[in-house]
């Protein structure tokens, strides 16, 4: 498992971690406002011959010098790997030992280090080249550390990817038809209108035969060009979501996450969105709910309850986007 922090500050970040342990981190780094851009991605996704890739400008270069650097202020570091897109940074870093230096310290050593260079140039001193702060996602467990390092890889793709297809990388807000309930919402607002819309759920109500016929309705839908709808949260909901998305079949799917600055999908969402068969919704928590997900790091029943009968309602009723 993974946690993103939104949080710019170096200060508390995800309560009971320790920033000065022994730990891998994808840190994310965005340009200033006005400043120039860091980067060109190039190429066409899924050509051999042309694929995309990221051409560095002078900012670009500096700041991968400023990257490389790091390990001669702090040997106890380690790029292990990456992206600086044109307007931001990607890049892994494995702080190997435990020790007394705060990660966020390390982040603004980076930025002064920038900041140096650039002033070296002839340039004016103490430019930032980023916004203040920084994101951070750090890992638990290992298997995670190969879908991070792909993640970032993977972003001069996405980038053209999101390019080519603007419509469906978008945030809004949907609305029931009386108004009253609105979220927050991101992808293809279209599928709100699709003809057949089917809520998944899988219960321990259901019987044998209760459960098979709604296995057949969801088979039927997907194979009619229907979408399903859904949190997804059991395990055999699992197993419909990613049938369905191996079998061409398009999603509304409702997450307790909000959606971070400058959010975009990950693994098989992104491609989902990209082309144009997922819509994500956000449905908040109450204050109780809130603090059962950063207790737990997941929904508490009572929300699954919650956004499983949004899903049902937004399979009935046509919702609106704003």
């Amino acid at each position: 498992m993974s946690f993103p922090r939104k949080h710019p500050n170096a200060g508390i970040r995800c309560p009971g971690h320790d920033y000065r342990s022994r730990c891998i981190y994808h840190i994310v780094l965005n340009k200033a406002e006005g400043f120039p851009l860091f980067s060109e991605v190039k190429g066409i996704p899924g050509d051999r011959q042309w694929p995309p890739k990221v051409e560095v400008t002078e900012i670009g270069r500096i700041i991968g010098d400023a990257i490389s650097s790091l390990k001669s202020a702090f040997p106890f570091t380690s790029i292990l790997r990456r992206c600086i897109m044109p307007d931001h940074v990607h890049f892994a870093i494995f702080i190997k030992e435990e020790t007394d230096i705060h990660l966020g310290t390390i982040i603004a050593s980076l930025k002064k280090v920038c900041s140096g260079i650039y002033e070296t140039l002839g340039n004016p001193p103490e430019i930032e080249f980023f916004i203040p702060g920084y994101h951070d996602t750090f890992l638990t467990g290992k298997d995670q550390l190969k879908k991070m390092l792909s993640y970032i890889s993977d972003n001069p793709r996405r980038y053209l990817v999101r390019k080519s297809n603007p419509g469906w990388f978008r945030q809004f807000i949907i609305c029931s038809p009386d108004g009253k309930n609105r979220y927050d919402a991101y992808g293809n607002w279209d599928l709100l209108s699709e003809f057949q819309r089917v809520p998944v759920k899988v219960s321990r109500k259901y019987s044998p035969s209760e459960l098979k016929a709604w296995k057949k309705r969801w088979h039927t839908t997907i194979l009619n060009d229907g979408v399903l709808v859904s949190p997804f949260i059991n395990p055999n909901e699992k197993k419909v979501r990613d049938w369905a998305i191996d079998n061409g079949g398009s999603l509304i799917y409702l997450t307790y996450r909000p959606f971070p600055e400058k959010f975009k999908p990950q693994g098989k969402m992104f491609d989902l969105c990209a082309e144009g068969r997922l819509l994500i919704i956000y449905i908040p928590p109450d204050e109780k709910e809130a603090e059962y997900i950063r207790n737990n790091a997941c929904p508490s029943y009572s929300h699954c309850q919650r956004m499983n009968s949004i899903a049902k309602e937004i399979a009935e009723i046509d919702y609106q986007h704003l």
